[in-house]
């Protein structure tokens, strides 16, 4: 039916698609782009939920924007004046609920700020956390901004009021906090796709002049392979307002990853069609052939790799969801504009002109692949023993990686935001806090020291656990004493600061915060469950425990369960569609095993390297089992074709001479756009694209090699 199609109305395919091409242009310019921590979490995960409750209850964490006050002395008046100053105007800007700081608090205790300079630096003395060092000082502004527009909104006139308020001679001034964080990575993504887009269409270029030129009879006809898949990126990209899909620092990744990856199907068919051409045939009959003869190897491609992309919907991490959503839809899309438009396109512009026969010189890619289906046709036994060993040593290392769950860490490191925290980090130490939230019958004097005897019970009894903070202990730092009895309690309760209630009383519910040491996700986990054991035992039943270290250790076992998740989804969706296809085990079987063979060796390679699992690369095994099964298919199908005629050793080595110069092009297309995420701002996304091409060039070689060593111990096992 589509070669009808394509013979009788070229025209009216390209008029079709060029037209649903131009609205997905308009579409285009309505993508959002968007950071926050609702990108790595389900809105059912419970430990994400109730720290979203203990940021809104309590005014503190991610949400916050903190800005950082540097002087010789930020205890001096004109300093001092100059925070107040400035968050006088902070408080004017809409979604701005309140600003506290060192200044602020002197006002709320006196009235004004102090003439005696004695009466000053002994009061702030006793707030560690807003005044770290005699140098530094922190202002802290809550935000009711819930949307990424109103934060990025917020966050740009923040920046705009910190620039353009006076400031005395000798101050200096930096602004932090998730808001900036997400505007400074919104303009971070935005370069980085038009970056690595960029880097990955002229990889693309190059690659197909070198490699591709040589199939093709006209030069220029190298790059519709790259018009294809850059047609695919534009449906997508249009697509995703439709879809309501975010740009993230996940999400971005894909279009220079497309690029590379759709490139493929339009090499195979245009290959072929090249192929027929030269042997004489008319445009017709070769269009016909073409479609015919790769078209069922295409669609298992095509469908084994969205497999593999749709397979991260069981990461449980909607950011990795829309990437798999995203990559799979454009995979779908350069399949249909592969077997429609391309064929038009080429009708259109090869006209019936016969063409003579011709004999080609040989060139060193075909020496190379030759060389290659000799040594794996003698060699088969050598090859298969290497691959149990590299399996072994592969799953061996995947125990071995450690994680990386701080979504810091994802982003470039020299964002004046993150230069800004780090540096408040270096002041006043590592952030690895666990806040207890208890649930009481009311703010009083008997919860709040129970509340206390907490605290100091698990910083005693945990080894993880360095000191605690309580209200208590804040109370005794700025009165000097508890109080004796209610009244004495209600009536220093009444007059402690505001930034002080905010921190730890919201409603009935007090909370504690646990400073550790921990720093892996192991010891994460096993503070986490020891403090829940500790409370209990304390008799507390009502209570949860939250914090920005129990959301990262929330982060590794997405990562951990996530990963299992995806690859045996993976696994088993493609042993049913292979199975469904050829009716044989061993036909399903064979390709995933070289595919196994890459994922132990990517594994390997993250272990020798000391590369970390991050949230990204966490999906590289269903990914791999996506992509890398398209050489191996295409091997299989080819070689079957092959074994026809001859015997088996010939039957290899035909194959892989044959159609190694197809793959090998469709691998190198695959490596340039994953390669070009290698020159992203994106720490994330480097060591993805460093994982991604070790992948690609490994599922080249194992599919030339380990697919057909196992293809000749099937036919021994036959015989």
């Amino acid at each position: 039916m589509i070669v009808r199609i394509v013979r009788r109305y070229p025209f009216l395919v390209i008029g079709l698609t060029l037209s649903i091409l131009i609205f997905a242009l308009y579409s285009a310019q309505h993508v959002v782009y968007e950071y926050s921590m609702d990108t790595f979490f389900s809105k059912n995960d419970v430990i994400y939920s109730q720290y979203k409750l203990f940021t809104k209850d309590f005014r503190v964490g991610s949400e916050n924007v903190f800005i950082l006050v540097k002087s010789d002395d930020v205890t001096k008046r004109d300093v001092l004046e100059y925070m107040l100053r400035l968050g006088n105007e902070l408080e004017k800007l809409k979604y701005v609920e309140n600003v506290v700081s060192p200044a602020s608090i002197l006002v709320s205790i006196y009235g004004k700020i102090p003439e005696n300079p004695i009466v000053v630096e002994k009061t702030l003395s006793k707030f560690h956390d807003l005044i770290p060092t005699n140098t530094l000082a922190l202002i802290s502004v809550t935000i009711s901004a819930t949307t990424s527009e109103q934060r990025n909104e917020l966050a740009k006139q923040i920046e705009r009021v910190v620039e353009f308020t006076p400031r005395p001679v000798g101050v200096e001034v930096s602004v932090t906090g998730s808001p900036v964080l997400g505007y400074q990575i919104m303009k971070s993504v935005q370069e980085s796709v038009r970056i690595t887009t960029t880097a990955s269409a002229i990889l693309m270029v190059v690659i197909l002049f070198l490699v591709f030129s040589g199939v093709v009879r006209r030069k220029a006809f190298a790059l519709v392979p790259l018009l294809i898949s850059i047609m695919s990126v534009i449906f997508v990209y249009g697509a995703m307002p439709i879809l309501g899909i975010p740009m993230t620092e996940v999400t971005n990744g894909f279009m220079p990853i497309l690029i590379g990856l759709a490139i493929e199907y339009a090499a195979q068919l245009q290959s072929r069609f090249e192929e027929e051409r030269k042997e004489g045939r008319g445009t017709d009959e070769s269009i016909e052939i073409a479609i015919r003869s790769t078209g069922l190897a295409i669609a298992l491609a095509m469908l084994t790799t969205v497999i593999g992309f749709l397979s991260m919907l069981f990461s449980g991490v909607p950011a990795l969801g829309w990437f798999g959503i995203l990559s799979a839809l454009g995979l779908v899309v350069a399949f249909v504009l592969t077997l429609t438009f391309l064929p038009s396109f080429l009708k259109v512009t090869d006209k019936d002109v016969k063409v003579e026969r011709r004999e080609e010189g040989i060139g060193a890619l075909e020496i190379a692949l030759s060389f290659l289906a000799r040594i794996t046709a003698k060699r088969y036994r050598t090859i298969l023993i290497a691959t149990v060993l590299i399996i072994v040593f592969g799953f061996y290392s995947s125990t071995q990686i450690k994680l990386e769950t701080n979504p810091r860490n994802y982003v470039p490191q020299d964002l004046p935001a993150i230069t800004s925290f780090k540096e408040l980090e270096r002041v006043v130490g590592g952030q690895h806090y666990y806040v207890i939230i208890l649930d009481t019958d009311g703010i009083n004097l008997e919860a709040v020291k129970k509340a206390d005897e907490l605290g100091r019970y698990i910083a005693q009894r945990e080894s993880y656990v360095d000191n605690y903070e309580s209200l208590a202990k804040e109370i005794v730092n700025i009165y000097g004493r508890m109080p004796e009895n209610e009244v004495e309690f209600e009536l220093m309760f009444e007059n402690l600061p505001s930034y002080v209630k905010d921190k730890y009383v919201s409603g009935n519910e007090l909370a504690i915060y646990l400073a550790t040491h921990v720093k892996s996700f192991d010891e994460e986990e096993k503070l986490y469950e020891s403090i829940q054991k500790d409370v209990r035992f304390f008799g507390w039943h009502s209570f949860y425990v939250s914090g920005y270290t129990p959301l990262l250790m929330e982060m590794g076992r997405l990562m951990l369960h996530g990963q299992s998740r995806m690859t045996i989804a993976a696994y088993v969706f493609i042993v049913v569609l292979m199975f469904f296809v050829y009716r044989s085990l061993t036909k399903s079987i064979v390709p995933l095993v070289s595919i196994t063979t890459v994922i132990a060796i990517v594994n390997a390679f993250m272990f020798v390297f000391g590369i970390k699992q991050t949230m990204l690369s966490t999906t590289m095994n269903s990914m791999v089992l996506g992509l890398g099964i398209d050489f191996s298919i295409h091997v299989l199908e080819r070689y079957l074709e092959e074994r026809r005629n001859y015997d088996p050793m010939t039957a290899v080595i035909r194959t892989v001479e044959r159609t190694g110069k197809a793959i090998t092009t469709s691998a190198l297309t695959m490596a340039g756009g994953f390669g070009a995420l290698l020159i992203s701002p994106f720490p994330l996304m480097q060591d993805f694209g460093v994982l991604s091409l070790i992948a690609i060039l490994f599922s080249l070689l194992a599919s030339l090699t380990v697919v057909p060593a196992f293809l000749m111990i099937t036919e021994r096992f036959k015989r």
